[in-house]
């Protein structure tokens, strides 16, 4: 055929995918199969169907379980890392140009080589004591200086500097850059820990945001896990999602479920450290407070007790002492000059009434013989001279 006289046929792209669409169909043996492999990459999105990788050691295909199809069994089997066998038929999706496995009933045939050789890889770690428990380091509380280790394009670094500059501001972040997927991955990160395990930072962040078991494999490299075990400085992973575990976070001080988390891990809110000073400055003032308060009335005794003992105090006391004394003696020397007078004045009465000459006003006289008061006629004689006193006189007189 000379293929310089024919017309040139040119094809649509639908053209080429209906072709390969036919020739597919046309296999009997691709409408009724089994096919063995491993699973990955699954996904569930709102339409309820099930989209995942079947893939052994060289090469993967695309499958669907259909929402009608996928009953709990299925859906437990169809599992990261499960090796199955899933029975279907081959199709040709001529919208999107690839061909698929469309399931219909699926089979366990156990787990894959990759995930086995993982396990055993990480029962090796765990008894040479890498994930030991207690080599665990507590983080520090509040960070001067923290590294973060990540690729410098993705999403996950300004996941982390958002969180750390809206949560503390203070700490000073330093980036030290790698690749975090694919098979030159693992040197790169440990070249970025070792630079940053120079420069001693208060913390590490070895983060990575959400991706297949694929795109987050080097996590899982030996001398990277070995690399992270030895770590000087605490370390904090946040690789993938929550769901997603790599040999990193065992090894590491602490396992963020996201590159988010792990910012949050590594330093506090200021809100709450805040609070935290807000309570501790209340405190100091109450605690002060009561230390005042404790020694001001300490200083009240001692200043009681001080001027109880002063010289100046007893002299006062005994002042007021001798002045109540002094009271005391004045009233009773006017008490006891004031009864003398009264008695004074009852003695003068009587003397006034019982004064002779008070009675010789009346008309009395008193006889007298040498200065003897006569009281009787019979004391007296013939011839007796005596003296009769009277009211404004005396006079002489002889008895007869």
């Amino acid at each position: 055929m000379n293929l310089f006289d024919q017309e040139e046929i040119v094809f649509t792209v639908s053209d080429i995918n209906k072709l390969v669409a036919g020739v597919v169909r046309a296999v009997p043996d691709f409408q009724d199969c089994w096919v063995a492999g491993e699973v990955s990459k699954v996904s569930i999105p709102t339409s309820g169907h099930c989209y995942f990788t079947l893939k052994d050691n060289t090469s993967e295909m695309k499958a669907v379980v259909w929402k009608s199809s996928l009953n709990a069994k299925i859906r437990g089997l169809l599992t990261q890392g499960n090796a199955i066998e899933a029975h279907g038929y081959v199709s040709v999706y001529e919208r999107g140009g690839y061909y698929q496995l469309t399931i219909d009933s699926v089979r366990p045939k156990g787990r894959g080589n990759i995930y086995e050789e993982l396990e055993k890889l990480r029962k090796k770690l765990a008894a040479e004591g890498l994930f030991d428990e207690e080599k665990k380091r507590p983080l520090p509380r509040i960070p001067r200086t923290i590294g973060v280790v990540t690729s410098p394009s993705g999403a996950a670094l300004q996941d982390i500097l958002n969180t750390l500059r809206s949560r503390w501001p203070l700490a000073e972040v330093w980036l030290s850059p790698a690749s975090v997927q694919g098979d030159g991955a693992p040197p790169e990160i440990i070249a970025s820990l070792l630079r940053l395990y120079e420069r001693k930072p208060d913390v590490i962040i070895l983060a990575r945001g959400g991706g297949s078991a694929e795109d987050l494999w080097c996590f899982n490299d030996e001398a990277l896990v070995r690399t992270v075990a030895a770590s000087p400085i605490p370390l904090i992973t946040g690789v993938g999602h929550e769901v997603d575990f790599t040999l990193v976070d065992y090894a590491s001080d602490y396992r963020a479920p996201t590159p988010t988390g792990a910012a949050v891990k590594a330093v506090p809110s200021r809100e709450d450290v805040l609070a935290e000073l807000r309570g501790y400055e209340q405190r100091l003032a109450w605690t002060m407070e009561n230390i005042l308060n404790q020694r001001w009335q300490s200083l009240d005794i001692l200043e009681k007790r001080l001027m109880s003992q002063s010289p100046e105090t007893k002299i006062q006391s005994e002042k007021r002492a001798l002045d109540q004394l002094s009271a005391h003696l004045d009233l009773l020397r006017k008490n006891y000059f004031e009864s003398r007078h009264a008695a004074l004045d009852a003695l003068e009465k009587r003397l006034l009434v019982l004064n002779p000459e008070n009675i010789m006003k009346r008309g009395y006289a008193f006889v007298r013989r040498d200065e003897k008061i006569i009281t009787s006629a019979a004391d007296l004689t013939k011839g007796d001279q005596i003296n009769i006193r009277f009211a404004d006189g005396e006079k002489t007189a002889e008895i007869k």
